[in-house]
């Protein structure tokens, strides 16, 4: 009997010991596990920080290139990532003498329209669309002595990164930048209104 109960007791401390061992592995490698998922996501958040730096470069140089054409020194912009209710946002920082302002609050508009003109330039690069963009009336907000340095930025940033812009304005400043321009003229005929084209 003291045999049998004395194999009985080795089997079970057979399966025990099969059974540690078991546990032991399956330990192992959950910690590998979990050690190679925290590699994973310090890899991916590094992927994060980078492609947002490298973003951050893209768009605040293409911002900056523009606000300096118009008011050169007087303004600076800057791009920060923040992660807000779990999702990364960009907060867009404009400073002017040292300080952080609201863009809306300055110049009647002409430096949101700046900066707004330069940021969808800066998104246009990140795609592969036509390079063609249409402005209808672009900088209106602008005032008149700074309507030339407009024309600037536009003929910069076409020469730089190889966009055509077709253009509507009355605006003779930015005409003059032009390579090519197409006067249109309405005329009343009887009771109708005619248009006229012709290249300038």
């Amino acid at each position: 009997q003291y045999k049998e109960k004395l194999i009985k007791a080795q089997g079970k401390c057979e399966h025990l010991k099969d059974s540690l061992r078991l546990a032991i592995s399956d330990g192992i490698a959950m910690v590998e596990d979990r050690d190679n998922l925290e590699k994973a996501q310090i890899f991916l958040q590094k992927v994060a920080q980078d492609t947002q730096n490298q973003l951050r470069f893209h768009i605040k140089d293409i911002v900056q290139l523009c606000l300096d054409t118009i008011w050169p020194g007087e303004v600076v912009f800057d791009v920060l990532f923040e992660i807000n209710r779990g999702k990364t946002e960009a907060r867009l920082i404009f400073i002017v003498d040292g300080e952080e302002v609201d863009p809306l609050d300055a110049d009647g508009g002409g430096l949101v329209q700046v900066a707004a003109f330069a940021l969808r330039i800066a998104v246009w690069t990140l795609g592969t669309t036509r390079n063609s963009i249409v402005l209808d009336e672009p900088f209106v907000a602008l005032s008149d002595n700074l309507q030339p340095l407009a024309a600037e930025v536009i003929k910069e940033l076409s020469d730089k990164l190889g966009l055509q812009f077709i253009m509507v304005t009355h605006r003779k400043e930015l005409t003059g930048i032009a390579d090519r321009i197409f006067e249109v003229n309405r005329k009343r005929v009887g009771e109708y209104w005619q248009s006229e084209v012709k290249v300038v």
